[in-house]
């Protein structure tokens, strides 16, 4: 079950300024004419609602989904914009993606004659869009002769529109330029000369338009970690430009105690206080994606206090030992700014040896969402 949770004092907080930022050094690296906003998995699970209005009004022009139940949620939110599923649908749901003006990807001539099929008499069209395969070897057409076969079997059928083509890239956040430009000479060999050509093509992830602008069209630009101010590619390749991370996970204290030398705290009584201080209790825990092992790392205290978590990551609480007596209500910081201290989601992945991607895909639904200035 997928819940918020409002009357819990655990909140991530998405930077408005933070996300306008991000698109805005995206756009002027790569000169992009649009911005199609990659918000699958509920927006790296940052909230598709919040990310979806903040993306537009960063200046995004559509958006791309993993899967057709997340575009048909936009849809329900109100959004007009273009939608571009870009994983694979069965062909038995394209009269629903036409009804709501969703594009769908095929990567078989087959399934392009069955959706094509589930529209006649309706008096519907559907957007195709066509993934070429030029070295990621997940979806898309690898052979020219199947490309080619898919492309006439859309051109066609009254039912279908020839919207796009695109290729997705394997090692644009490497510096593995070899490969890229052997998926942009994939790319040529494959689509060069076509009997019929689509409305767009588009190529560029985060990762192309970051490091490889120069190299291939750049006029639509998939923007997904980046515009949420990540760099997943640390340390292996550093930033042109800087972006800002949007999201903070910030708690209230809901409870505070002495802690004397020796005392011990959570599960296994593992942890024993190196000295008297305090514990606080905040209800984050490791089913709101916090990392289950995120023992010894950094808390920002309000009052300017930096402790740090102990006795574990519980389900739905954790533990910090302080220095000084913090009151119940005071807000900690466990990533996000507290004056001139930071815990960056990098930290965090460092501390708990994870992946950042990972990580940033990990926060709760049950997590309130708040948009700040």
């Amino acid at each position: 079950m997928n819940y918020n949770a409002p009357h819990r004092h655990a909140v991530i907080e998405l930077s408005q300024s933070a996300v306008v930022h991000n698109l805005k050094v995206i756009k002027e690296n790569t000169h992009a004419k649009e911005i199609m906003a990659v918000l699958k998995a509920n927006a790296f699970s940052h909230g598709l609602p919040e990310m979806a209005s903040l993306s537009i009004t960063a200046g995004a022009n559509r958006f791309g989904m993993a899967m057709l139940d997340e575009a048909l949620i936009l849809r329900d939110l109100g959004y007009i914009q273009p939608i571009d599923v870009l994983g694979l649908t069965d062909p038995r749901y394209a009269r629903l993606a036409a009804e709501r003006n969703i594009t769908l990807a095929f990567s078989t001539k087959e399934s392009i004659k069955a959706a094509a099929e589930q529209l006649a008499g309706t008096g519907l069209t559907l957007k195709v869009s066509l993934p070429v395969d030029t070295g990621l070897n997940r979806i898309g057409f690898k052979s020219r002769e199947d490309l080619v076969a898919a492309i006439q079997e859309v051109s066609a059928q009254d039912t279908l529109i020839f919207q796009s083509m695109w290729t997705h890239f394997a090692t644009a956040d490497t510096p593995n330029v070899d490969y890229v430009d052997f998926q942009i000479s994939e790319w040529q060999r494959l689509t060069h000369d076509l009997p019929v050509e689509p409305n767009e093509k588009h190529f560029a992830n985060t990762g192309i338009a970051t490091w490889y602008p120069e190299k291939i069209n750049t006029d639509i630009v998939r923007l997904g970690i980046g515009l949420f101010g990540i760099n997943g590619s640390v340390p292996i390749m550093s930033m042109p430009f800087e972006l800002i991370p949007a999201l903070s996970l910030k708690a209230k204290v809901v409870n505070s105690k002495p802690l004397k030398k020796g005392d011990a705290v959570g599960y296994g009584a593992e942890y024993h206080a190196p000295n008297d201080g305090y514990l606080i209790t905040i209800p984050i825990g490791h089913s709101d994606g916090y990392p289950f092992n995120g023992s010894g790392m950094r808390a920002l205290v309000a009052d300017g206090q930096i402790g740090h978590i102990v006795g574990g990551v519980a389900m739905d609480q954790s533990m910090i030992f302080v220095t000084n007596p913090v009151a119940v209500g005071t807000t900690v910081t466990l990533i996000g700014r507290v004056g001139d201290q930071s815990i960056t989601m990098q930290d965090l992945a460092e501390h708990t040896q994870s992946s950042i991607v990972a990580l940033m895909n990990d926060f709760a639904p049950r997590l309130q969402r708040i948009i700040v200035s």
